[in-house]
Parts: C-alpha cells; sequence; structure tokens
C-alpha cells in the first residue's frame, strides 16, 4: 500500500470526525470514503471518480491534494505486474496410437460417404402429386337484364333539393369556421434536461424535495420540472453532463471528476 488511504484515515481521526461528519460536509458517500481510506478503489465506479473524491476528500481534511493523488498513482503502478506466461509445449500422441487414430478416421470418413449416398435426393421417391380442383363461379340471382331502369336514390333527391338553381349550397348547411384560432399557454416553470455524456453520480431536488438521485452511464437522458427551482445538491462528475434549461444550456458545472455541490438553477438562469 502507497499509504494515501492511511495519511486520509490519520488525518480525519485527529480532527475526530466521523465518516458519517465527512460525507455530511463533502456529500461523498460513508462506503466511498471507507474505500479511500482502505485503498480499496474497485468500490469506486471509474477512475475519474477516484481522483476527484481523492481531491475533495483531501482538500476538506485540509491536505496536500497533489501528494495525495501522486501517492496514488505512485501505488497504481506498482501494483501492475507483467503477466507471467508459461512457454506452450506441444506434446505429440505416442507411436502406437498413430495407426489407431488413422484407423478411427478412416471409419469415419466412410460412414460419412455411405451416409450421404444413403440420404441422396435420387433416392427419395418423389410423393404422389394430386392436383387442387378449380372453384366453381358463383352464381348470381339478382342479374339486371338489359334496358332496365335504376331508380333515384332517396339521398340523391334530397341532395337536388338543398341546392338552388345557381348550384350554391344554402347558407345554414354549409360549414362555419372558426374566426380566431385557440391560443397556446405558454409554458410554466421550469424544465431541466440533463443529458449524461459520461459516468455521473448526482442528487438533485426540484421546488426542495428530492427528484433525481443515481448514478447513471453514458448517453442517458433525464428531465426534471419544478415551478420555482431546481437544485443540484451533488454532482459527483461535473464535467460529465450537459443541462438545459427551458432550451437554454447552462454552462458547464465543472471539469471532468469534479464533485461540486449546491448549483441552484431558476428562472434567472435562462
Amino acid at each position: 500500500m502507497a499509504g494515501e488511504g492511511e495519511k486520509l484515515r490519520a488525518a480525519r481521526e485527529m480532527k475526530a470526525w466521523s465518516l458519517n461528519d465527512v460525507e455530511e460536509k463533502t456529500k461523498i458517500r460513508a462506503r466511498y470514503l471507507e474505500a479511500l481510506e482502505t485503498e480499496q478503489y474497485e468500490i469506486i465506479p471509474g477512475i475519474a471518480y477516484v481522483k476527484g473524491f481523492l481531491q475533495t476528500y483531501a482538500k476538506h481534511l485540509e491536505l496536500d491534494p497533489g501528494e495525495i493523488l501522486a501517492l496514488y498513482k505512485a501505488s497504481q503502478v506498482s501494483e501492475k505486474k507483467p503477466p507471467i506466461r508459461m512457454p506452450f509445449i506441444f506434446a505429440s500422441p505416442p507411436l502406437w496410437k498413430r495407426p489407431v487414430v488413422a484407423v478411427i478416421m478412416a471409419v469415419l470418413v466412410i460412414g460419412a460417404i455411405v451416409a450421404i449416398a444413403h440420404w441422396s435426393p435420387r433416392n427419395q421417391t418423389p410423393a404422389a402429386y394430386t392436383a387442387t380442383p378449380l372453384p366453381t363461379a358463383p352464381v348470381e340471382d339478382n342479374v339486371e337484364e338489359p334496358g332496365s331502369e335504376i331508380a333515384p336514390s332517396s339521398d340523391t333527391a334530397d341532395n337536388t333539393d338543398n341546392t338552388d338553381t345557381a348550384g350554391n349550397v344554402p347558407s345554414e348547411i354549409q360549414p362555419s369556421t372558426p374566426s380566431n384560432p385557440p391560443e397556446i399557454p405558454a409554458t410554466e416553470g421550469l424544465i431541466a434536461q440533463i443529458v449524461f455524456n459520461e459516468r455521473c453520480w448526482l442528487s438533485v431536488k426540484a421546488d426542495g424535495r428530492a427528484a433525481l438521485e443515481g448514478e447513471y452511464s453514458g448517453g442517458t437522458t433525464k428531465e426534471i420540472q419544478a415551478s420555482d427551482k431546481i437544485e443540484f445538491v451533488t454532482v459527483g462528475n461535473a464535467g460529465g453532463i450537459s443541462v438545459t434549461l427551458n432550451g437554454t444550456v447552462q454552462p458547464s458545472m465543472g471539469s471532468s471528476g469534479e464533485v461540486v455541490n449546491n448549483i441552484v438553477l431558476t428562472k434567472e438562469s435562462i
């Protein structure tokens, strides 16, 4: 172990702080803080989160973040050892097995040839062909004889009555069109669209109530609605998300791997 976790733990114990106390101040989960102190980095999702948490934790404990990150990088280099490759040794079969293998292969080849010849299409007897009878033409009972006249329908007579001599349709049956189209109300409140470009953990409140919390992978999109304000309580990877508020793109909250807290969006942010 390089010692960066031990330095963090010792600094925390000197201040008589518990992991829950540090979690409340830094917004980093207690189990991630414990993973930093024990250097069990596989618990934390991604190298970017590890570096961001180490930097934030070191600043909170009044330690040098550069020294802690240097110790972390040194520990990662020392743990990567080149894999040991065993030489490949080809073991040739004993001499007495070679004739046996040749006989088995010959039997398999002969069996395959016999099976193919047996199941060849030439040896298959074609099934008897049965012709399908053609359908008979339907007999029409009600066939009009030549010279018969068709009486005009009642619908045609009604349509003729509703038309004047000039061919115009009376005004009382013409469709009416509204003079003014209905107005579409404008969008009220706030609508924030969050696009995750990288893996990121965050916690968001809408009007003081929890609206979104968890870890999301790159390519995910989430939408949050509120009346007055949308508060990003914690963003674990500030450079990994893009936020649009009511159609207006918001400035970046930070760099990749950086942990930011208490970013509030209101109508003045548009």
